[in-house]
């Protein structure tokens, strides 16, 4: 939390073993992802009123009141290996290791060569962020963390794809992933998961690997990253993901603002700050 404050981040306290850090230009997030316990009242009063943010975002356990809407995607199997795979997660995972060099990056290596795998990612994914100004601000930002590191997949010497992480004390959350077009038929990365879970968890004896959430976006989308995920050896959790607007906004949580919110993203589809805001507010409008 003191590190992510230093790069310019806001970061409010909350309950023991989790922190809110603002996410976007609009929300907190509650950190580590995972966490499930439930905040309570005053505390998402408070990071609301001191962050001056439009919405507050966390998991729960699915129960009666708060339905199951998200996947979390983790992984806790200290007995990890390619054999507990599917037939196509061993078969790419495989294809990766005899194709490419997969190891540790340091910041210079993922500023120097990453561009065209963050670029060409953003870009296959609808969205229009894969500039050379957002990759620069992006993970400059994210270098001056120590808590953060890379993982890469060399192609001789192209950084065909890498891996972006969150490394503390027992656990481990896979912040981004990215790779070049003419690299997939390598399946990099298959392989690059397959090395950050033997790393992480059989080498180093980690408790967990996260792999984040399912999407708010698009649904066909959605449909491939949970294949993917679940392919090189995550479960999908599912949970409750919550929304809280700041009182004030909360009036314009309604059928209206959705239906504006739609034909905004149809007339600037790769914007994804809209995006996720038209993906909040059907979460917030179906539950």
């Amino acid at each position: 939390a003191s590190a992510l404050a230093r790069s310019g981040r806001r970061v409010l306290p909350g309950l023991p073993g989790t922190f809110w850090v603002r996410y976007e230009s609009y929300a907190m997030m509650r950190v580590p992802t995972f966490a499930l316990t439930p905040p309570s009242r005053d505390e998402l009063h408070d990071t609301l009123r001191h962050s001056r943010s439009a919405v507050a975002s966390y998991l729960l356990e699915p129960d009666e009141s708060h339905p199951a809407n998200a996947c979390l995607y983790i992984c806790n199997n200290r007995s990890y290996c390619l054999e507990n795979l599917s037939v196509a997660g061993r078969r790419d995972a495989r294809r990766a290791g005899r194709s490419l060099r997969i190891e540790f990056v340091d910041w210079p290596t993922v500023m120097a060569h990453g561009f065209t795998a963050f670029s060409e990612t953003r870009t296959r994914v609808g969205l229009s962020d894969g500039t050379v100004e957002q990759f620069q601000n992006r993970f400059h930002q994210f270098s001056l963390n120590p808590f953060h590191c890379a993982v890469g997949a060399w192609q001789d010497d192209s950084l065909v794809a890498f891996m972006t992480l969150v490394v503390f004390d027992d656990w481990v959350e896979i912040e981004g992933s990215f790779s070049a077009d003419n690299s997939r038929t390598s399946c990099p990365n298959d392989g690059l998961a397959h090395f950050v879970l033997t790393h992480f968890l059989i080498k180093r004896s980690f408790n967990t690997v996260s792999y984040g959430l399912s999407s708010i976006q698009d649904a066909q989308q959605a449909i491939g990253l949970h294949s993917y995920k679940k392919k090189v050896g995550f479960d999908a959790k599912p949970v409750h993901r919550a929304f809280v607007l700041h009182p004030l906004l909360r009036p314009f949580s309604n059928p209206l603002m959705l239906r504006g919110a739609r034909m905004v993203t149809k007339m600037l589809p790769q914007n994804r700050v809209i995006k996720k805001a038209s993906g909040m507010l059907m979460t917030l409008l179906e539950n």
